[in-house]
């Protein structure tokens, strides 16, 4: 026997199915966007920094120099995927932990909290 559905659990599927959508379209136009783009490449922002200063003060000296010279691309990326997922390990625990503090309250306004006098 199923239950009905709700107007709010619909809602939140279209919310979702239009979430989705967005995201698929977003990521398209970007794809193809850069694949129209002659000599279109991922750069990052220090690089493009570095050819406005040299454009506009081309006796600029850096204050200091990097620890370490340039990084194989490997280890660029690694290090990218390494920031990338310390990254989503603290934002997965603090979601876990805000729902599960929500969670709690929940249960402590309900008095629905699971009997622990039987251990």
């Amino acid at each position: 026997m199923s239950t009905p559905r709700t107007k709010g659990s619909l809602s939140g599927i279209m919310l979702t199915i239009g979430l989705l959508a967005l995201a698929v379209a977003i990521a398209a136009g970007s794809l193809l966007y850069g694949a129209r783009t002659e000599g279109a490449e991922f750069g990052g922002a220090d690089g493009q920094a570095e050819e406005v200063i040299t454009r506009i003060h081309s006796d600029y000296q850096p204050w200091f120099s990097p620890l370490v010279g340039e990084l194989p691309g490997e280890v660029e990326s690694g290090l990218f995927a390494l920031q990338a997922g310390i990254g989503g390990i603290i934002l997965g625990c603090a979601i876990g932990w805000y729902a599960g503090r929500h969670r709690g309250r929940r249960e402590a306004t309900d008095g629905s909290a699971p009997d622990s006098s039987n251990g």
